[in-house]
């Protein structure tokens, strides 16, 4: 009797015909393999494209691996990861969506905690969105469900018009349970500058590097389940459905991307991925909705985690106050003259004694500030 497991023919074939690629990239047993065809598509998100959207793209990888690699022009390097910026990982850790077809909210939160911390080149910020927030208020207000999925350009105009609270005022459950901290509005980031970079190889390598990770969509070939590392190439036809990740760099040595999933560490390269240029339609989705977006900051209205102060600037105008925090960087004092003296007085004070402060910012405003004793 065989103690195989159910999946071990599937990479098995998708092994051969590897091999008779040259092995461009290495399949294995993932938690994603483990599971049924049911509950594999359970943690995609985004609606499958039909056939015909799929012919109706023939010849589009082509030219998007072509696009790709002709950015020379553009003064862009090489290559680049936002895991390590000089020896900074902006890229953030990797989630788990779990059994709901969450991945376009996840997608979009980090698209925005990469721009956030990158953005301010504070890399400690160690920002964390709530998904639960995105996808279980704001996408289920549109008529989202585990099952449909959704798309970024609506979750990422909610994050610009609304914002999204953090994870800790409402945890993520794929079941959808709970609800957002009733004080939500007042730990809250926004989109700014939301772009559209659908269709521009060029434009997404540009703003990686030049702001922070960029949400794509793709479509997922049963092959992908079973990825384990090297540069993703599908090798079957069978689509599973749509899915959206994070591209968080490229190497055109390899002619690929490098994408941050959202299937948790058990699968891929520790989460991560490199997927080719071209491939799986992932710089333009088969749908006519665009599918590739970033943006160029992120406004934070929220209590911080206690910190350095690390510069003060004023001009002789005591109501033109800026303290350079730690893990925030730039931040302008609030509140008028007498304010603004009071708390340069209290940042000078910690700062040549050590101590910590914990900062109330709104966008570029520092309204309050406590002094750890």
């Amino acid at each position: 009797m065989s103690h195989d497991r159910p999946n071990a023919s599937e990479i098995a074939a998708v092994r051969e015909t590897l091999a008779q690629q040259g092995h461009p990239w290495q399949a294995a047993e993932t938690r994603m393999s483990r599971l049924s065809a049911k509950w594999r598509t359970a943690r995609l998100g985004v609606p499958a494209p039909s056939e015909q959207e799929i012919a109706d793209r023939a010849g589009q990888p082509e030219a998007m691996a072509a696009a790709a690699q002709d950015t020379a022009a553009a003064a862009l390097p090489t290559s680049f990861d936002l895991r390590d910026v000089g020896g900074h990982d902006y890229a953030g850790p990797i989630r788990d969506q779990g059994g709901c077809g969450a991945c376009v909210a996840f997608g979009t939160v980090a698209a925005m905690e990469s721009t956030a911390a990158y953005t301010r080149g504070t890399p400690g910020l160690a920002l964390d969105l709530s998904e639960a927030h995105l996808f279980h208020v704001h996408a289920k207000a549109r008529g989202y469900t585990c099952a449909t999925g959704s798309w970024p350009d609506d979750l990422f105009a909610d994050c610009a018009a609304v914002g999204v609270t953090f994870e800790d005022y409402f945890p993520y459950s794929d079941t959808g349970s709970g609800s957002p901290n009733a004080d939500w509005p007042n730990r809250l980031a926004k989109a700014v500058g939301v772009t559209d970079l659908t269709a521009n190889p060029a434009a997404i390598k540009a703003h990686v590097s030049g702001y922070g990770a960029v949400e794509a969509c793709f479509v997922v070939y049963d092959d992908f389940f079973h990825y384990r590392s090297g540069v993703y190439r599908h090798t079957t036809e069978s689509v599973a459905g749509g899915h959206c990740v994070a591209l968080i760099g490229w190497d055109d040595a390899a002619g690929c991307w490098i994408a941050k999933n959202s299937w948790g560490t058990g699968w891929g390269d520790g989460g991560f991925f490199r997927i080719a240029y071209g491939d799986s339609f992932i710089e333009d989705y088969p749908d006519p909705r665009p599918t590739v977006f970033g943006c160029t900051s992120v406004s934070l209205r929220a209590w911080l985690p206690a910190q350095r102060t690390l510069r003060l600037f004023a001009t002789a105008h005591d109501a033109n106050g800026w303290a350079y925090l730690q893990h925030f960087g730039w931040s302008h004092l609030a509140g008028g003259p007498h304010t603004t003296t009071n708390k340069l007085a209290e940042l000078t004070h910690a700062r040549a004694s050590g101590h910590l402060v914990t900062p109330f910012v709104d966008g570029t405003e520092l309204g309050s500030v406590l002094v750890a004793d």
